[in-house]
């Protein structure tokens, strides 16, 4: 382990010791915050940690805020590990910001089948850099050979500049792939398609967005209703605005707080032959027991409007999002409803390793944890033609074990029975919401 990192790591030790010394419970209503100090990042921004927190200079210091604060600034993914301490000068607190850095810039692996299907086999590969100049932006890049191909470059930049909270992204991508309503056969769309986004987070939880793009389908095979116009070529412009509201503590794995996003979008505008709305609502919502326990919700819709809808717009289960007894189960319409509960009970909560010296320092303190999850999934999409009341739901309901792993992995192992009391197990990457 590098000297400074030895001498981070005993700053930590020694500021743990010392504020068992100082609990913060007979101080939550004396003490002030006369200095915020930041440690350990060699390469992120400071004002990107400071960013996160609520406490600031001048502030009242509370336990529970300073708990708030840990939390967030470990859901940046920018840390293995972050430690938030004090000590108490008169009446007065220093709270020190110690943060282990992760590894940053990663290749992986492209690899799947389409429709579960062992002969329709793609692979490719991709780049990513989680922390671009220190400020917490996003680069991807990812190209796909095989049965679908694709090219696709992103770029995500959360705070333009120091002294503001103005939000930028960009997409651009080139993509041959096949549909995804298996029912109507399998056919090749080719599609471009490039998107800048624009926004800003206002305090702590709230973020508006608004974008605009251009997209383009070409369908080699263009029967009835594939597409919008009846040469199997759409052009169009878009246009989109989203409200988000999020206060939960851990994004990857969360357990306490809430988040809600409205999305509204116009496709199409002019002479364009596509016409269309679409708008949806997505809230989530986790309470935590004293036991540790976490009950956890989820709701979502997504809904179209205007003119003919194409397939290729439309929402599907069975692909991003999916319903557990039901899992390769493709379901297909122009609106979709769904919703979620799960029970997450710790067999072990989330703690640290520090791994053996030789590995760098990135990959030197490991965050694991080990919960059951009870869960309840149902779901259904429906064409506007149909009368709701008319529209099947799809449930299914199960158990299984949720992996926590370094560097934000989650990994799932589950089994679940639907409402036809037909069984499946369930391999998955990533919390269930």
């Amino acid at each position: 382990m590098a000297f400074q990192h030895k001498i981070l790591l005993l700053f930590g030790l020694l500021s743990v010791g010392y504020c068992g010394l100082f609990a913060l419970e007979p101080a939550d209503s004396i003490l002030y915050v006369k200095r915020i100090e930041v440690y350990g990042n060699e390469t992120t921004k400071e004002y990107i940690i400071l960013r996160e927190m609520s406490v600031k200079v001048g502030d009242k210091l509370t336990a529970e805020a300073l708990q708030q604060d840990q939390k967030r600034i470990y859901s940046l993914q920018l840390f293995n590990k972050v430690d938030v301490n004090y000590t108490v000068e008169d009446d007065g607190a220093t709270i020190f910001v110690l943060v282990y850095e992760r590894w940053y810039f990663f290749p992986f692996p492209v690899l799947g089948f389409k429709y579960s299907d062992t002969d329709k086999f793609f692979y490719g590969a991709g780049v990513m850099h989680q922390n671009f100049r220190g400020r917490n932006e996003k680069l991807f890049a990812s190209f796909a050979l095989g049965f679908d191909r694709w090219v696709e470059l992103t770029y995500q930049n959360p705070k333009i500049t120091d002294d503001d909270d103005l939000f930028f992204g960009g997409s651009v991508g080139l993509q041959d792939v096949h549909n995804l309503n298996t029912d109507d056969g399998f056919y090749t769309q080719t599609r471009f398609a490039a998107n800048t986004t624009f926004g800003k987070r206002f305090g702590l939880y709230q973020t508006v967005l608004g974008s605009v793009g251009y997209e383009q389908w070409d369908i080699d095979d263009p029967r009835r209703s594939r597409t919008a116009s009846s040469t199997g070529k759409d052009a169009f412009i878009t246009f989109g605005f989203s409200y988000t509201y999020d206060s939960r503590d851990i994004r990857e794995y969360s357990s306490s707080g809430y988040s809600l996003t409205l999305s509204a979008s116009k496709l199409g505008v002019g002479n364009s032959e596509l016409n269309m709305f679409r708008y949806g609502y997505d809230l989530r919502g986790f309470v935590p027991t004293a036991d540790g326990w976490v009950f956890g919700g989820r709701t979502f819709g997504k809904f179209v409007g205007g003119g003919a809808i194409p397939p290729y717009l439309h929402n599907y289960f069975g692909y991003d999002e999916r319903i557990r007894g039901y899992f390769r189960t493709v379901l297909e319409g122009e609106n979709s409803l769904g919703t979620s509960v799960e029970l997450r009970i710790p067999i072990l909560t989330p703690r640290y390793f520090t791994a053996v010296t030789f590995l760098p320092p990135e990959f030197s303190v490991w965050r694991y944890g080990l919960y059951v999850g009870i869960f309840a999934d149902a779901g259904t999409t429906w064409h506007r033609y149909q009368p709701f009341s008319d529209v099947r739901w799809y449930a299914g309901y199960g158990v299984g074990l949720q992996f926590l792993l370094p560097y934000s992995l989650v990994v799932r192992t589950e089994y679940a029975l639907n409402d036809l009391r037909k069984g499946e197990f369930v391999l998955d990457f990533g919390a269930s919401f």
